[in-house]
């Protein structure tokens, strides 16, 4: 496991496959680890060369020089650029993730040569903000939570109900929440924080590197129309709806999701991908 000592802290992230880069950002509570299965193999199958980094809040950065902000993660992904030679890069950054690549695109946009959105969001909603509040709280209440019901509650926050409806699928789904380590701690606590009540979608205007926007059908985290909303507001940017999946719409329908980040990267052009059963 590679690392680097950047702005104050040190950065892990996996490095793998040749070729062009593409930089891989996570959402709230996720390492990098969550990219391997489903979308580094295919990228670097496709020929590029994939990073993902772990974003500060995750140990060993929970408590990190400059907090953990929207601005010092996007920060940190720069640095990490800089500090491989990466750029100009391609960059994809999901829900959380999603955010601090916009940062990225408004403050450093020379180090992006494209970037893709996955489940973004610019502005908050009433759900989103009750969920993001419902986490911070039970962070604070320092409750333990029964696999069973944190494993039922996720499957029903991040998953289709077309995913749920398939009795094996949904068996598999569980048993990973049931065994996965609950995210908690200060530094997720700061992750739920670090989007805050602010309306980004004016400032996304001023963007200028070819984005790709890619919303999930089924997903009632991020609506899929906070997504689109991104991508009528960004100059020339383009929006694809993956069907038949959540917010987890990557884990879902990995074949759907990868096939549409290496059309966009090839610069093919196309529509809304359709999600297969």
């Amino acid at each position: 496991m590679p690392t680097a000592l950047l702005n104050g802290i040190t950065v892990s992230y996996d490095d793998t496959g040749a070729g062009e880069p593409v930089v891989l950002v996570n959402g709230t509570g996720v390492g990098r680890t969550v990219w391997r299965a489903r979308q580094t193999p295919a990228l670097v199958a496709a020929g590029y060369r994939v990073i993902a980094l772990d974003n500060r809040g995750l140990p060993p950065n929970t408590q990190p020089p400059g907090g953990i902000t929207l601005d010092t993660m996007a920060g940190d992904v720069a640095a990490l650029i800089d500090h491989l030679r990466l750029a100009p890069c391609r960059i994809v950054g999901y829900s959380l993730g999603a955010s601090v690549v916009a940062e990225l695109l408004l403050t450093r946009p020379g180090l992006v040569r494209q970037a893709v959105m996955m489940a973004g969001r610019a502005r908050p909603d009433p759900f989103g903000t009750a969920y993001n509040r419902a986490a911070r709280d039970l962070i604070d209440g320092g409750a333990t939570v029964p696999a069973s019901h944190r494993a039922v509650f996720s499957a029903l926050s991040y998953l289709s109900p077309h995913t749920l409806r398939d009795p094996r699928a949904a068996q598999d789904w569980l048993d990973v929440f049931t065994y996965a380590q609950a995210a908690t701690g200060p530094g997720i606590r700061a992750q739920y924080d670090a989007v805050g009540p602010t309306d980004r979608l004016p400032r996304y205007a001023a963007i200028d590197v070819p984005l790709l926007c890619v919303g999930f059908a089924d997903d009632v985290m991020i609506p899929p129309a906070a997504t689109r909303e991104i991508a009528d507001t960004v100059p020339g940017a383009r929006y694809t709806e993956i069907e038949r999946c959540g917010h987890y719409g990557h884990l879902e329908r990995p074949a759907e999701v990868n096939a549409v980040l290496l059309d966009f990267f090839a610069g093919k052009s196309g529509g809304a991908a359709r999600g297969t059963s």
